[in-house]
């Protein structure tokens, strides 16, 4: 039998619009993101319905913010999606949230490859969260820094401005990029 705030959880995720997210504040704001729910939302984040993804994936975000932590298997089970076909509100959560997610090892090559195609791709914000992405996957996995510095390189001349202002965040972030 699901409990209460399942029952909540799945009506929130099923309700979201995929553009207004008051019907998710409202979950987020009444709900602490305990390990069971953080563990449901993963679940969620894995659904082939994009929706549902995207909307598990803008709650996992959002408590992220708030100090959410997620294990291994869960970063591991986010970090797929941008492997995978998804919509894009669930690729950019997932990027924007690539500060807290630990890469491993076994990912990092086939990461690598998606995140540089993605940093070339027609969605600015995307293109931008690519590249921050690539930059934190060789921030924890060092043999990935020249990569990154080519893909940076060629960020650089983008002329969306979200793209070169990410970047100069970037070189702020990571001491390995200023030399």
């Amino acid at each position: 039998m699901n409990s209460p705030r399942s029952d909540a959880l799945t009506q929130a995720l099923l309700d979201f619009n995929g553009k207004s997210t008051d019907v998710l504040e409202r979950f987020a704001a009444a709900h602490q993101p305990d390990r069971s729910l953080v563990a449901e939302l993963c679940d969620f984040a894995a659904s082939d319905d994009r929706n549902v993804q995207a909307a598990a994936t803008w709650l996992l975000k959002r408590f992220g913010l708030t100090g959410a932590e997620l294990s291994p298997g869960q970063s591991e089970t986010l970090l797929r999606l941008l492997l995978q076909e998804t919509s894009w509100l669930s690729r950019i959560h997932v990027l924007q949230m690539m500060d807290t997610l630990v890469v491993p090892s076994s990912l990092a090559a086939p990461l690598m490859t998606a995140l540089a195609a993605q940093a070339s791709g027609a969605n600015t914000f995307i293109r931008a969260w690519s590249v921050h992405g690539a930059a934190v996957l060789a921030d924890q996995h060092p043999a990935y820094r020249d990569s990154v510095l080519d893909l940076l390189a060629a960020a650089e001349l983008d002329a969306a401005p979200s793209v070169r202002a990410r970047i100069r965040r970037l070189h702020k972030e990571f001491t390995w990029l200023r030399g």
